[in-house]
């Protein structure tokens, strides 16, 4: 579901600036300015996809809201889980710095030995 994030379907002139970095900044022309176009407020934040052609051509899609995770949590360790996507099956394990390095190199062994547990007692037909 995605919200209306404008006050209806608008045209308007811009100055864009593409910076190196990435940055793409929008500015209204000058007899553009005075109009309001956000729908319910002073600005709209978007997450999203941007694609720019090689000559600038630019088209924004926003994420829709509340669609759910893309990720299905498997199975869960003390600092890891293992989770899928449609195509992916992903094994991650996090541990805080402060742990020191050999607790880490303790609990990694034996976490990934969870997991690894974990994807044995899966059936052999598994399709993920």
């Amino acid at each position: 579901m995605k919200n209306q994030v404008f006050i209806g379907n608008l045209q308007m002139e811009t100055q864009t600036v593409f910076t190196e970095n990435g940055n793409i900044n929008i500015y209204p022309c000058n007899f553009e300015l005075g109009q309001h176009i956000v729908s319910g407020g002073g600005e709209a934040s978007q997450k999203g996809r941007m694609v720019t052609d090689g000559s600038g051509t630019s088209h924004f899609t926003p994420y829709a809201k509340d669609s759910g995770s893309r990720y299905l949590q498997l199975f869960r360790t003390a600092h890891g889980e293992v989770k899928e996507t449609r195509q992916s099956v992903i094994f991650q394990l996090r541990f805080p710095k402060r742990l020191g390095k050999a607790l880490i190199e303790a609990l990694y062994r034996e976490e990934a030995d969870e997991q690894a547990a974990f994807i044995k007692t899966r059936r052999e037909e598994t399709h993920w």
